[in-house]
């Protein structure tokens, strides 16, 4: 991964909040960034900064952090499904997902959530959570534009991952 700049303040006169921007292609030299995978671009708070240094400081994991803007379609309660990039997919899941398979997911927002998923990588490489997906939406109250974060990890014999909010 090629090293940028630290963070790019995107404030503007209407905000004096400084903000971070993350992505697939705008790296930072922070110490958390090598632990975390940036799904898409995210603009990160202070706050969200604050929560993802103290979760990196607490916890380093094996594979890295999957950290994302969610969107209309992960939020879709009918036919929502959560997908992954094929870099990500390829660099950090794909030894799990030779086949379709259901891991536990859990999230610790108001309500626990705990349900299994269907997993599976699809023929554009990509990674994808289905089967269960709207409970996950539901229960941990993920919204249009929430910023999450996806821990994976490699439980007793399975993957398993755990889905935090990043504070507002």
């Amino acid at each position: 991964m090629a090293a940028g700049p630290s963070y790019i303040n995107l404030s503007d006169s209407k905000s004096d909040e400084e903000t971070w921007l993350r992505g697939p292609t705008i790296y930072g030299m922070e110490f958390f960034d090598k632990h975390c995978h940036f799904g898409n671009e995210v603009e990160l708070t202070k706050a969200n900064l604050d929560h993802l240094k103290s979760q990196v400081n607490d916890y380093k994991p094996q594979i890295p952090y999957y950290v994302c803007k969610m969107g209309k379609t992960t939020n879709n309660l009918t036919r929502g499904k959560m997908t992954f990039n094929k870099e990500y997919t390829e660099e950090h899941l794909k030894n799990y997902l030779t086949v379709p398979t259901t891991i536990p997911i859990t999230s610790n927002t108001n309500v626990w959530v705990g349900t299994r998923v269907r997993i599976n990588k699809v023929a554009t490489g990509h990674a994808v959570i289905t089967t269960n997906w709207p409970d996950v939406v539901m229960g941990a109250e993920i919204k249009d534009g929430d910023i999450r974060m996806f821990c994976f990890y490699d439980g007793t014999r399975e993957l398993g991952c755990f889905v935090t909010h990043l504070s507002n």
